[in-house]
């Protein structure tokens, strides 16, 4: 609070009263500075006073070199402060206040007729000012108390925490509150050129300066749609072909098993590589691969939207874990994730966990039609047949699929997505968040080598929301309510008053001094903005799947046309007879285990081919030159289809990751070309049953071996795809931008389709003068900090960004 322009005279001892009369000082509590032109300026100019602000709880040093005035019983103790630099506007702002800070209303007082201006020399001749009729100075009185007793909380901040002497070049844009409603001293701080550091940023759990309302807009149109957006692959038309697909999988394993059993088999067989030779040994595992494309492109729409749609559920009390662990794009298809049973979401784990399932049904169909020597008629022939045991588990297998379909059809049908489009982007995220009053909370994550979890949880809703009570603006983003900011408060409350209160309760440490300046190098340090990738793509772990990778394939290579064995074919070394259900523990081996090693390889691929489509937005903004958007916040690589990304990668320029996507699509037809490419034959000439290759389909094989195993040399990543930490949830993701200006642009100011945000940021709305290009580096933030993340290249009023191009140490 500031005592204004008021100046404590002497006290008429029969009733208090306080003398208002024009100051070019400002009061220590209070932070609040007052700027006034020079001594000679007339009273017109001493009336129109400049307020300036700082943030909460920040004192400045004074200058150690500067005279100290002798102390007077009619001069302030603290002399004016007048930043000639500075010329910032004054924007009003109205805020709550704690309940431990009540607000006095107090009407300012004119000046008595008979007093004089004060001098800047000593006057022990000034007249008492007379009393006021009908006005009560005790407000005034407890007015001044307060601001004095202030003192005491100031020096013991300044015993407590170390301070600097700010810089000139520093600014700051927090809002500053002085609250004072008959004074009309609530006044807000815009950025400006002058910034300083708070002294404690990390305890603030929230930009709570603006308090969201949720809000229901009366009609669906085209400004507030119903937030139930679903991905085209989620919707209802898409989930029902697949459901049929499966349904006419499960007919026809039904149809052969039954057929088979009853009828000698199925079809005659003739000779390998002929067309009933394809529909039986490769046709089978290549619809199922077909499915698990399809399997996948499901799982990567669910993990853009599920953190979303359990945000914009009412039925949770905390949601701000989930930015933290639930991922954005799937890393792996081979693992079981149980993310979603840690949230609750049981319905939806299971259904991506019986997806994940579905990986064994290529190398089971690879080994459900073999051939069987039968006497049909009276005469001898070889005859395809189904082999009902692994009929029978793939539809075990498929009817789990069924269900799964069903229940991720009821549950997207009952919960919206809490969406109004696709959030495909960097750009997409941006917009969700772009007045969020969360992101306070992510205060130095961007330096953090792993993720973080709020010690208090928190809830964040996604949803349409009013900006303030005095607002009717709406607005659709990610926020915490008043009701949970309330709430928050009362336990962060009863948390510092235990014995363990001097713990950081964002990472349960102790508070260190130096967190600050740490933070602040940190951000500039080459080791810190290079040091994660993923495992799988560090230099040690790349070195060994190349060498793996070149030697298991020489190794296929030597081993298949040694004395020529796939062509003359080899002993099965098991058994070849049939059961009477079809089968063969030999047929079974060679059929099963290829196919199974090939989808080994293909799944192993995956997590590269992702996360080398998740990378490339930020390799493209760590140049340093930037990127444009189109390039950068709108490459949405992570959603596309995977031929789609290989096409628009090599058309973009982006090589790599054209190869890559490619290599994940060409590494299916291993599993398949794998399962179907052995089978047992009777040799006439020997009298003897032995297992041999169609070789058409095995040297296909060869060649798709040779091209995997040589891929490996490509994925070595190089230094401008190394970030300071991982980027697959969404907190982490919005780590780099929680302080960025670029929330504060007008591209990101609610949009209102996907196609409006794309035109702002192509820069074809009237008015721009070309795109602006973006980067990653150390940027100075909306609280006029460096921060390490996503910013334009270039601000007037900050500079260009640095980008770190050194190496790591």
């Amino acid at each position: 609070m500031n005592l204004g322009d008021a100046n404590l005279r002497t006290v008429n001892t029969s009733r208090p009263a306080l003398v208002h009369s024009a100051s070019k000082q400002s009061v220590t509590a209070s932070d609040d500075f007052y700027s006034l032109p020079s001594g000679n300026s007339s009273q017109d100019e001493k009336s129109a006073i400049r307020r300036y602000q700082t943030p909460p709880l920040h004192i400045i040093i004074p200058d150690p070199n500067r005279k100290t005035p002798e102390p007077d019983s009619t001069r302030p103790t603290v002399r004016a402060v007048t930043p000639t630099h500075l010329k910032l506007p004054t924007v009003p702002v109205t805020a709550k206040l704690p309940a431990s800070h009540p607000i006095h209303t107090i009407q300012r007082k004119p000046l008595s007729t008979g007093s004089t201006p004060p001098s800047d020399g000593p006057s022990n001749k000034e007249p008492i000012s007379p009393d006021t009729p009908g006005v009560d100075d005790t407000p005034y009185i407890q007015f001044a108390i307060d601001q004095l007793t202030r003192d005491e909380e100031v020096n013991h901040a300044l015993e407590s925490r170390p301070l600097r002497r700010p810089s000139s070049r520093e600014s700051y844009s927090v809002e500053r509150i002085v609250p004072d409603e008959r004074l009309r001293l609530q006044q807000g701080l815009q950025s400006g050129d002058r910034r300083q550091r708070p002294l404690h940023p990390t305890r603030q759990p929230s930009d709570s300066s603006v308090v969201a309302i949720p809000a229901t807009p009366t009609q669906d149109s085209f400004r507030f749609p119903t937030l139930n957006y679903l991905p085209k692959v989620l919707r209802l038309p898409s989930l029902l072909a697949l459901l049929v697909c499966c349904l006419f999988i499960v007919t026809a394993i039904i149809f052969s098993n039954v057929w088979s059993s009853q009828h000698h088999g199925l079809w005659q067989y003739d000779q390998v590589g002929t067309s009933r030779y394809f529909i039986f040994q490769y046709l089978p595992q290549l619809l199922a691969i077909l499915i698990v494309f399809w399997l996948f492109i499901i799982q990567n729409a669910l993990y853009r939207i599920v953190p979303f749609l359990m945000m914009h559920s009412e039925k949770r009390t905390f949601t701000s874990h989930i930015l933290h662990s639930a991922a954005f794009f799937p890393s792996d298809y081979m693992i079981p994730d149980l993310w979603c049973f840690r949230h609750g979401e049981f319905f939806l784990g299971l259904c991506l966990n019986l997806f994940r399932l579905c990986i064994f049904t290529v190398p089971l169909h690879s080994c459900l039609y073999q051939t069987q020597y039968l006497t049909v008629d009276g005469e001898s022939i070889w005859r395809w047949t189904a082999v009902e045991p692994v009929g029978w588990t793939l539809l075990a297998l498929y009817v789990l699929l069924i269900l799964a379909l069903v229940s991720l059809i009821l549950k997207l049908k009952r919960e919206p997505s809490g969406l109004r489009w696709d959030p495909r982007s960097l750009a997409d995220i941006l917009s969700l968040f772009q007045r969020s009053n969360i992101l306070s909370d992510f205060y130095g994550s961007e330096a953090r080598a792993d993720s973080f979890v709020l010690a208090l949880p928190k809830k964040y809703t996604l949803r349409y929301w009013i900006a303030g009570k005095r607002s009717s603006e709406i607005f659709h983003g990610v926020e915490e309510s008043q009701t949970a900011l309330e709430g928050f408060r009362q336990n962060r409350e009863s948390k510092e008053k235990s014995p363990h209160s001097h713990l950081d309760l964002e990472s349960q440490r102790p508070l260190k001094a130096s967190t600050l300046d740490s933070l602040q190098k940190d951000v500039h340090s080459p080791r810190i903005r290079y040091r994660w990738l993923p495992w799988f793509l560090k230099d040690t772990f790349v070195v060994a799947w190349i060498v793996m990778a070149i030697a298991l394939m020489l190794a296929f290579v030597i081993v298949s046309f040694v004395n020529n064995a796939t062509r003359r074919g080899f002993e099965p070394k098991l058994t070849s007879r049939k059961t009477s259900q079809g089968f063969s523990p030999a047929d079974f081996l060679y059929s099963f285990v290829p196919s199974l090693v090939g989808m080994i390889l293909f799944l192993v691929w995956q997590p590269i081919d992702m996360y080398f489509r998740a990378l490339q937005p930020f390799a493209n903004l760590g140049q340093t030159r930037g990127s444009a958007a189109d390039d950068s916040l709108l490459l949405d690589y992570t959603a596309c289809l995977p031929l789609e990304v290989t096409i628009k990668a090599a058309l973009a320029g982006h090589h790599k990751v054209a190869w890559i996507s490619f290599i994940s699509v060409l590494s299916a037809t291993l599993p398949v070309l794998g399962g179907g490419v052995f089978t047992a034959q009777y040799f006439i000439p020997t009298q003897e049953v032995r297992v041999a290759a169609d070789m058409s389909g095995y040297y296909a094989l060869v060649v798709l071996v040779v091209v995997y195993s040589l891929s490996f040399l490509v994925i070595w990543p190089k230094q401008k795809r190394r970030l300071p930490h991982d980027i697959r949830t969404l907190g982490q993701m919005l780590s780099f931008v929680y302080g960025s200006r670029l929330l504060n642009d007008a591209v990101f100011w609610q949009p209102r389709s996907k196609t409006d945000l794309v035109t702002r940021l192509l820069g074809t709305l009237t008015g721009d003068k070309g795109s602006s290009r973006y980067a990653f580096g150390v940027y100075v933030g909306r609280d006029g900090k460096e921060h390490l993340g996503i910013d334009r290249l270039h601000r007037p009023e900050s500079g260009e960004m640095f980008i770190a191009t050194g190496t790591m140490k």
